[in-house]
Order: C-alpha cells, then structure tokens, then sequence
C-alpha cells in the first residue's frame, strides 16, 4: 500500500500514542526511508493492539448480549405463564360470579 494511503487510514483516528506520533512526526520531517519504516513498524505494533482489543470488546459485549437475551426469553417464557394463570383465575372468578 502507498505510504499516502496508510497515512490517510492512520489520520482517521484520534492517535495519543506518543510512539505513533513521534514515528509520524519523525515521517514529516525526514520523509522516507529510515522513517517510513520505523513508521510502518510502529503502527503495526499500535493496530495489532488495538485491534485485540477492539475484537476481545466485542466478544465481550456479545457474551452480554447473549445473557440479555436469554434472561428476555426467560422472562417472556415467565410472562405467558403468568398470563395463563391469571387467565384461568378469572375464568374460574367469572363461573363463581354468574351464579
């Protein structure tokens, strides 16, 4: 990928990592070679990071996901039958009441 490309996926984020800001800092300034590499390094090393952590988040939040759903099916499952119940309380309430 052209060096112009990367960069432009890279601006894209908010970077606070001071490492990935020198190495760009440093690209801006000397403009290839040594620089570029470096770059490309360090950028590997910050996305690779982040990457894992954005892919165990998401895990994460699926695995909330997961229990909210099935505490829903339970509780919709809890709910019919309490509906039935309460159903048949007053079918019973409604023959005791006409005579």
């Amino acid at each position: 990928m052209k060096l112009s490309e990367l960069l432009a996926l890279v601006d894209a984020f908010h970077i606070t990592d001071r490492r990935l800001l020198r190495a760009r800092a440093a690209l801006e300034k000397d403009g290839g070679g040594q620089a570029e590499d470096a770059f490309r390094k360090t950028a590997q090393r910050y996305f690779e990071t982040l990457a894992r952590e954005a892919e165990e988040h998401v895990a994460e939040v699926d695995r909330r996901l997961d229990d909210i759903y099935q505490r829903q099916f339970n509780l919709s499952a809890e709910r019919a039958v309490a509906e039935r119940r309460l159903q048949g309380a007053r079918d019973v309430l409604r023959a005791l009441n006409s005579g």
